[in-house]
């Protein structure tokens, strides 16, 4: 990848090249991520690392068919009360959240963008509902056509309908490539895979390939995640749940691969509707 996560993005253009990306009709693509607690083998800004490599991938893949995506500055403040209790997470009042993503969205519309496409990473649901009550409130007070990337399986754990009109919805690859009994989501297998194949240097390799597997289940996480820091603490001690030394780097890097061609799919078939 770049030289950080501004590589590629707005921040290395100038004001006339903005300007001129304007007339042309860009979208804009907006990665959300979060600096949060990613095990004691990473660094805390792996949602905001993942966020920046899928939208520099969807950008790329929609530029061969023929789009215009500008990305802009990855957002990486967000919500996170259930891993609170570590150092290292900066968890947002959920207002505060909205009022900065619905901020960006109140600048890009007055330079004149007229189509924005969220692309996040984090999936605590207080930081989801934040992105998405932004983007409902910024569709009616600037009539900007902001729309957040969301799996199928994100429908329900939302409580949505599927028919909101600021969302947009993919059917993503599974989080974990095999069913099971535990949950391999956070700071696991697939993260840890991902960092190691495009940010390795954010990566404690040798502790990774030590920790034990964490073997906790959804409902697990239900009853304790985030009740308290004694009950979050209890629950995952070293910060993380899943399996973060079963990495496979082939893996990881066939997941973002597909995640990517499905949502500049989603884009791109959005934009020929409209």
């Amino acid at each position: 990848m770049g030289y950080s996560i501004f590589d590629e993005t707005m921040v290395d253009m100038t004001w006339p090249e903005i300007e001129e990306a304007v007339g042309k009709d860009a979208i804009v693509l907006l990665p959300i991520g979060i600096i949060e607690e990613h095990g004691p083998h990473m660094g805390l800004a792996v949602d905001t690392y993942a966020a920046y490599l899928v939208t520099i991938m969807v950008k790329h893949e929609l530029e061969t068919r023929g789009v215009t995506p500008l990305i802009a500055p990855p957002a990486y403040w967000g919500v996170s009360p259930s891993t609170g209790v570590f150092p290292g997470t900066f968890s947002m009042r959920s207002e505060t959240m909205k009022a900065i993503i619905y901020d960006i969205l109140a600048s890009l519309h007055s330079w004149g963008f007229r189509r924005v496409f969220v692309i996040n990473w984090h999936g605590d649901i207080g930081h989801c509902l934040a992105i998405l009550e932004a983007l409902k409130d910024a569709r009616r007070d600037m009539s900007i056509d902001a729309v957040c990337l969301l799996g199928d399986s994100d429908i329900n754990r939302l409580h949505l309908t599927g028919a909101e009109e600021y969302i947009l919805i993919h059917k993503a690859p599974p989080l974990q490539e095999k069913t099971g009994k535990y949950i391999d989501i956070h700071a696991g297998s697939l993260e840890t895979g991902v960092m190691l194949k495009y940010f390795p240097e954010h990566v404690r390799t040798a502790l990774a390939k030590k920790l034990p597997p964490t073997k906790l289940t959804f409902d697990d996480l239900a009853k304790g995640l985030g009740k308290s820091h004694a009950a979050t603490r209890k629950l995952i001690p070293d910060g993380y749940f899943g399996n973060p030394a079963g990495y496979d780097i082939d893996v990881a890097e066939k997941y973002i691969k597909t995640y990517t061609k499905v949502v500049a799919n989603c884009i791109e078939g959005y934009l020929k509707r409209k």
